[in-house]
Order: C-alpha cells, then structure tokens, then sequence
C-alpha cells in the first residue's frame, strides 16, 4: 500500500510542475507577407550588410532618395501616395511599407514627395554626377547631385533610373561608366542602390534593350536590386507609354489616379512603375528591417 502512495504522490507532484510550468514560447509571427518581388540569397545579404554600413554612417531607416530624369522627377510618381492619394486595391500590404516610408521628413516633406536634388528633367545618367548640375542652394562647391542627395537626405535606399535620355544621346560605354559610378558612390554611402530598367521607346527598341542589359549586368556584377520595370510594362498598352512614345501613360482622368492599383488602372505605364517601386521598396525593408 505504501509503495502505491507513493507513486501515486510522485505522479501528482510531476503533474503539478508541469502545470506550474510557464507555457512555452511560440516565435513571433511577422504580420507582413514575404515580398512579391524575387531577390536572390547573394542579394539579400548584400543589401543587409548596406543597411548595416547606412545605420553606421547615419542614413535613415524610413527615409529613401529617388535618383533619375524626368519620369521621376514628374509628380506622377509617387507624390500622390505621400499625400495620401492611393488605393491599393488588392495590394494592401503595401500599406505597411507606405507607413513606414511616409511619417519621416527627408529634407523638404516626406521621401514620396521630397523633390530629390539627383533628379531633372532631361538628365542622362552623367547628370548625377556633374558638379555644375548641383543645386547651388543646398549643395557644396564641387559636389556631385547624387552626393548632394545623399549627404542632406540621409536616406537607407534609393531609386535609381536612368537611360531613357541616354539612348538618345549616350554611348553604352559611356552609360555603363557613369551608372556603375552612381553605384559605386550609393554603395560607399550605405545607401541601397535599388536600380531599374528603363521603358520601351518609340522606334528605338532595339537600342532601349541594349542599354537595360547595361542595368541588368551592372545589378548582377554589384549584386543589388534590380526593378524590372521594362519587364513589367512589355504586355501593356502601347508598352505602357503614352502618346509622346517616351514617358510612360497615365490614366485620363487626374493625376492622383497613378497611384490607383485596381485592376483597371493597371494598363497604365506610371501607375505599374508606382506600383513596382512600392514592391521593391517593400522587398527591401523587409529583408532588412521587418524579416
């Protein structure tokens, strides 16, 4: 009898250390869906290790830099969402990384409606880096726009696109020297170089695709992002461009409408660059900062 006591009181004494026992932790989920957009391992953790290089040299988590021509610089680009002017229609978790993006001041509003000092209409890529295109306002005697940019923006990434005036004027040789410069300088900075493909012009597409292989090695070569944007205006209407067969089409109603990505709105070149940009931004702060 005694030997059943007892056992039994060791089988109760077990039983309440387990229910005394804290319940074990389970690992905290991430509300944010993984990114839409493919980066490769060799990517992903170069861009951590740039992230890494930014918070040490003083960049700007929620803060990125939009570097280019004229299709950037236009208020079709992103200015509407950092106005609060978007539906994201079945893209919702882009919320998050519009959030995140736009409650911190770059230098002049918020990083969708900063007026970037790298970016102008007519610009080819060397425009970025000649000194006698720095605004004379905020820049330094001698300083390059992208540096300029960079130095007064503080930014974690930035959006780079040029070509589109290079195909007109530019050799390839050329083009590829000063693209592979403003990278070089993004990557000395701590600023993640997310760097796009240029879209289709009228009459020149042959030339167009030769200069977006200069992008796609120079991502490849530096292992960065690269934001096919000319891949996803290829089955557009008109390749997403509008009647001028430069800059990309808009729907024909308001500007604000560039930043509507419903279904309907999606035949149109600056609404999927808004989109694309919001999915590589997305890409990008996951991996770095929510992953």
């Amino acid at each position: 009898m005694s030997r059943i006591f007892a056992a039994v009181t060791g089988m109760l004494l077990l039983l309440m250390q387990v229910i005394d026992r804290p319940p074990t932790e389970t690992p905290t989920m991430t509300p944010y869906p993984e990114p839409n957009v493919y980066l490769s391992d060799e990517v992903i953790d170069h861009v951590r290790d740039i992230f890494a290089l930014g918070e040490q040299l003083g960049n700007r988590a929620g803060v990125f830099s939009k570097i280019g021509d004229s299709i950037t610089t236009s208020y079709q680009f992103l200015y509407p969402i950092g106005m609060g002017q978007y539906a994201l229609g079945r893209h919702s978790h882009l919320e998050a990384v519009i959030e995140h993006y736009g409650r911190v001041n770059a230098r002049d509003g918020n990083s969708f409606v900063n007026p970037s000092l790298a970016a102008h209409i007519g610009w080819t890529a060397f425009g970025a880096l000649d000194p006698r295109n720095a605004d004379a306002e905020w820049c330094v005697e001698g300083e390059f726009p992208i540096v300029c940019e960079y130095r007064l923006s503080r930014p974690s990434a930035a959006l780079i696109m040029f070509g589109t005036n290079d195909v007109g004027f530019a050799q390839r040789a050329d083009f590829r020297h000063n693209m592979t410069r403003i990278v070089q300088i993004s990557l000395g900075m701590g600023v993640i170089p997310i760097v796009s493909t240029i879209p289709d012009r009228l009459n020149r597409t042959q030339d167009v695709e030769r200069f977006n292989q200069v992008i796609r090695d120079i991502t490849d070569e530096y292992q960065i992002p690269l934001w096919d944007y000319a891949a996803a205006m290829a089955d557009l209407p008109d390749h997403g461009l509008s009647s001028d067969g430069v800059h990309p089409s808009y729907p024909p109603t308001d500007q604000a409408t560039t930043t509507n990505f419903r279904p309907l709105y999606l035949d149109y070149g600056y609404n999927v660059r808004n989109l694309t940009a919001l999915d590589m931004l997305y890409a990008v702060w996951w991996h770095t900062q929510v992953r």
